[in-house]
């Protein structure tokens, strides 16, 4: 066999295995973002021993689907929708688009959050904000009214399971009502988190209602614990009348 035709048989060998690699993992990838994903919730469900997710009325599959409420830690989120593409799954370069909100809702009272990552682990994210009826508490004593204006961007390197914040830029405003543990009207509201090192998450919120009060909270989250420190001012007249 000469030198020239075994190279041949290589190349076509070679070239044979590539193809069933990329038709496989094709084939996989597909698999799993057609999979309805309520069967693979609760296959990940099966797997916890403390499941962390709950939900009503979802439907759909990974790449594409709805779900009337998904229950976190802490806070249930209203009529969700999401979209993933399969080409970008396929790709290793997962793309997510998840927003809040029904049909009828305006277009800019919807939360809406895009997210994609890279192979390498860098991950970028950009989270508009909305109406926070679509936020109901899930186990704990706060609710808010109002919707929330402006979008958060964030650079990330995920490392494991572990986020290693880059940059944290953006802000949030609106006039917000507090319904629970008290009821108060906030005023207006601005929120500007940041994340100054690494694994540290800062955030500024200031309150403000005309006449009345100004609040100012900071705070600081790390694999150490949370701080924050925080100053309330009344009014000159509301300080009078609480004196008398």
């Amino acid at each position: 066999m000469s030198a020239i035709s075994l190279i041949k048989k290589l190349r076509t060998f070679l070239l044979g295995v590539l193809f069933l690699l990329i038709f496989g993992w094709v084939f996989l990838v597909t698999f799993i973002a057609l999979a309805p994903v309520e069967w693979l919730l609760l296959q990940t469900a099966a797997q916890a021993k403390q499941p962390q997710i709950t939900w009503q009325k979802i439907e759909g599959t990974l790449a594409k689907g709805s779900a009337k409420r998904i229950n976190l830690p802490g806070i249930s989120l209203e009529d969700v929708s999401w979209n993933l593409p399969i080409w970008r799954l396929a790709l290793a370069l997962p793309q997510l688009n998840l927003s809040l909100g029904d049909e009828h809702l305006a277009k800019n009272e919807a939360w809406q959050l895009q997210a994609s990552l890279t192979p390498w682990g860098s991950l970028a994210a950009n989270l508009k904000s909305g109406d926070l009826a679509l936020l109901k508490s899930n186990g704990l004593p706060w609710a808010l009214e109002g919707a929330l204006t402006g979008e958060l961007n964030l650079q990330a390197q995920l490392q494991g399971q572990t986020i290693h914040c880059q940059a944290l830029t953006g802000s949030w405003q609106g006039n917000l009502k507090a319904l629970q543990p008290m009821q108060l009207d906030l005023g207006q509201i601005n929120l500007q988190p940041s994340c100054p090192k690494v694994q540290n998450l800062a955030w500024l919120l200031t309150a403000e209602q005309a006449g009345e009060h100004k609040i100012n909270l900071e705070g600081q989250v790390n694999p150490r614990g949370w701080s924050f420190s925080g100053q309330a001012k009344a009014s000159p007249t509301n300080a009078r009348l609480a004196q008398k």
